[in-house]
């Protein structure tokens, strides 16, 4: 299985570190940072996308959902660690309205779903193995997911056989870790690629150069 595993584009949440915001949407610019990470993985040759049932993990999928034509997948198991209160997410009806592309299997309950919160690195560590596991099983070959800057640690971790929480791997938004993951093996193609962002900055360097030289 090849997986680009992908953190979610800025949220309200990101500019807001000091409120306790589970679920936020995007901003603007973690939307745009979502549609250049979709042409990134256009061509990629993804058979499948996954994403968190958070919302801004959701919307950071939908531009390249909607590029390949492909449902969005949404995984309970993939949602962002949460050491605090429990939390309740929208109903099944409320985040189709958001995002039409979804499709969610029975973990998704019609009224909603649950993150219990109190997660410690422990039960964190055991959804990241239940998480890859359950990738695996679908049969994939290429699979984008789309999840969380601390969640995609403990994927990455588990990935390679680390054990310890003080090994880090600082996600960006939108950074896609890209592994081709054998029966015996795994190969780390990518951690954290950002380059697609770096694209945007020098069309825009480009753009402000032309319009120097030609007034």
């Amino acid at each position: 299985m090849e997986l680009f595993l992908v953190r979610h584009g800025q949220s309200v949440g990101n500019t807001e570190p000091d409120l306790d915001m589970p679920d936020s949407p995007l901003t603007a610019k973690g939307k745009e940072q979502a549609g250049l990470v979709a042409r990134y993985l256009l061509n990629k040759g993804i058979t499948a996308i996954y994403s968190s049932p958070l919302i801004r993990a959701m919307q950071s999928a939908q531009p390249l959902a909607n590029l390949l034509g492909y449902p969005i997948h949404v995984m309970k198991a993939l949602y962002e660690v949460r050491e605090g209160s429990p939390y309740e997410g929208p109903s099944r009806q409320a985040l189709t309205e958001l995002v039409p592309e979804a499709l969610f299997d029975d973990s998704i309950e019609e009224e909603g779903w649950i993150c219990p919160g109190g997660d410690l690195p422990e039960t964190s560590k055991l959804r990241a193995q239940a998480a890859l596991h359950q990738l695996q099983l679908s049969g994939e070959e290429r699979i984008a997911v789309f999840c969380h800057g601390m969640f995609n640690e403990y994927v990455i971790r588990e990935a390679l056989g680390i054990g310890s929480e003080r090994i880090r791997f600082i996600q960006e938004n939108t950074g896609v870790n890209h592994f081709i993951i054998h029966k015996q093996a795994i190969e780390v193609l990518k951690i954290n690629d950002t380059v697609h962002l770096q694209l945007k900055k020098d069309v825009r360097r480009d753009s402000s150069a032309n319009e120097i030289a030609y007034g």
